[in-house]
């Protein structure tokens, strides 16, 4: 069973950005399957999230240093990414010692991400990225937040 089901709630309108959402929600629901905090799963686990920082937070860097958007919300942003990686870091080194605690550490941690960043700070940054674009921001996705 899902815990994060991708909806149009979730929807930036840029395609990469939109895909590598969707991964990372994959991801979330996959580890919600996990029975316990087997170590080789929270291993790959956290291969995988150090990856997807890596690959999605220089994407959207690069998006929103390209559309040239508000020098206060790029900061915010990457901030944001920068205190994902040290929160994903802690867990990591923290995995040894409970690995089922880890496993429910970083689900709560993942669910908790997804829903703020994605529908909050994501959103503002595509916003802005499809008015300095001069695209139009998909239907329906930027209400008031």
């Amino acid at each position: 069973m899902s815990v994060i089901e991708w909806g149009i709630h979730f929807y930036t309108g840029l395609e990469e950005v939109d895909r590598q959402h969707q991964r990372l929600i994959a991801l979330a629901n996959r580890l919600s399957e996990v029975a316990d905090g087997q170590p080789e799963v929270l291993d790959q686990a956290f291969g995988e999230l150090r990856d997807y920082a890596r690959d999605h937070f220089s994407l959207e860097e690069r998006m929103m240093e390209e559309s040239q958007v508000d020098a206060e919300l790029f900061r915010h942003h990457k901030h944001a990414h920068e205190l994902f990686v040290l929160k994903l870091t802690d867990l990591w080194e923290a995995r040894g010692k409970d690995p089922d605690l880890a496993m429910r550490e970083l689900l709560d941690f993942l669910r908790t991400w997804i829903y703020q960043h994605i529908l909050l700070t994501d959103r503002r940054m595509a916003m802005e990225i499809h008015m300095k674009r001069g695209t139009e921001a998909p239907h329906n996705m930027f209400t008031p937040y």
